[in-house]
C-alpha cells in the first residue's frame, strides 16, 4: 500500500523537483564521503602522532637510564677479580640484565672503527697533541649508543693528534 502511494506521489512530482532531490542526494553523498575520508585521514594522523610520541618517550627514558647503566658498568669493572664472587656475580647479573633490556629495545653501543673521528657518532671534548703516535687517533671517554641506527648519545672522545715535525 505504501509503495503504491510513493509511486503515485513520485508520478505527481514535477520533473524539476525530482532533479532537485537527486542533486541534493548527490551533494549529501559527496559530503558524507568527504567527511568519511577526512575522518580516516584524522585517524591515521593520530595513530602516527601517537607512535611518534611513544618513540620520543622511549628515547628519553633510555637517555635517562644510560648514565645509570654507565655507573653499573664502572662499578663492575672496578671490582678486582679476586674479590668476593657473590658481589661480582650480583653486579654482573644486574649489568647483563640491563644490557639485555637495552638490546631488546634496539639499543647498540657505537663501536669505534679505524680510530678516526666521525662527527656523526663522536663528540670531541679534548684535543691532545702527541709525538709518540704514528697517526691521529681517538680515545673513547664515554660510550655512545644507537637506537635502531639513530644516535641517541654520541660517543665522547679525546682526539690525539700527531705533532708534525717543525711544530
Amino acid at each position: 500500500m505504501e509503495e503504491e502511494l510513493l509511486s503515485e506521489e513520485k508520478e505527481n512530482l514535477p520533473a524539476e523537483d525530482i532533479e532537485l532531490v537527486k542533486q541534493q542526494y548527490k551533494e549529501l553523498e559527496d559530503k558524507f564521503l568527504r567527511l568519511a575520508a577526512d575522518f580516516d585521514n584524522y585517524r591515521k594522523r593520530m595513530v602516527r602522532e601517537i607512535e611518534e610520541l611513544k618513540d620520543v618517550i622511549r628515547v628519553e627514558l633510555i637517555r635517562t637510564l644510560l648514565p645509570i647503566y654507565d655507573d653499573i658498568e664502572r662499578a663492575f669493572c672496578s671490582i678486582p677479580e679476586n674479590t668476593d664472587n657473590d658481589i661480582r656475580e650480583g653486579i654482573g647479573m644486574v649489568l647483563r640484565n640491563f644490557q639485555n633490556w637495552l638490546s631488546g629495545q634496539g639499543v647498540k653501543a657505537i663501536e669505534i672503527t679505524d680510530n678516526v673521528f666521525d662527527p656523526r657518532y663522536h663528540e670531541a671534548i679534548v684535543i691532545e697533541e702527541s709525538r709518540d703516535i704514528e697517526e691521529d687517533k681517538i680515545e673513547e671517554l664515554r660510550k655512545g649508543y644507537l637506537l635502531n641506527d639513530r644516535v641517541i648519545r654520541p660517543t665522547m672522545v679525546k682526539i690525539i693528534r700527531k705533532v708534525k715535525e717543525g711544530e
